[in-house]
């Protein structure tokens, strides 16, 4: 039994199009939230305390969104990269792993251990010394959360970069021929 492995050319404009809209989601909002919204909350906010408390449910969604965006990349390349090569397609497909799982880890393991740190610290963080169990170890969860969240938007990146090749080098390929239309026949009589 031959199985046609190629996308629909019908599909294929609305699977390329979740796939930007995914990637646009993977990667704008934690950008921004990284480079915009959380310098600012602690520029404005007075304490640590109080800026982590309203960051960390802006980050709970943020991350959330994240992963689901992933979720869709990892399908909508799966389904791009049918008809190109192994390393294309590694990269399109684990990429998009990776960046799930460093959201994940955020969201699931980091956050709540950083809010529980600040309920149970005795007293304002900020007010704490700096060799306090409890500074210590928030700054510790701080430093992971920060390095899987720029791993998060590297792994979006570079899915950005993967996906403009991909693009190019479809757009670089001549065109399948046409089939042969059958030649007429001419009557004998």
């Amino acid at each position: 039994m031959n199985v046609d492995s190629r996308l629909s050319p019908r599909l294929e404009p609305l699977v390329l199009s979740l796939h930007v809209a995914a990637l646009g989601f993977a990667l704008a909002p934690p950008v921004f939230f990284g480079a915009v919204v959380a310098p600012a909350v602690f520029r404005v906010i007075p304490t640590h305390d109080m800026a982590g408390a309203l960051q960390s449910p802006i980050l709970t969604r943020l991350c959330g969104l994240t992963e689901a965006s992933f979720v869709v990349l990892f399908g909508t390349s799966w389904l791009l990269t049918r008809e190109t090569g192994r390393g294309m397609r590694a990269l399109l497909t684990r990429l998009p792993i990776l960046g799930f799982f460093a959201a994940l880890v955020i969201r699931q393991l980091l956050i709540p251990r950083i809010d529980q740190i600040r309920t149970d610290a005795p007293g304002l963080i900020d007010n704490l010394p700096k060799g306090d169990p409890a500074r210590v170890l928030l700054d510790h969860y701080h430093r992971l959360a920060t390095g899987f969240f720029s791993l998060e938007i590297a792994a979006a990146a570079v899915l950005l970069v993967v996906t403009a090749r991909l693009l190019a080098l479809r757009r670089a390929a001549p065109p399948l021929p046409a089939p042969a239309k059958p030649a007429p026949r001419i009557l004998d009589l």
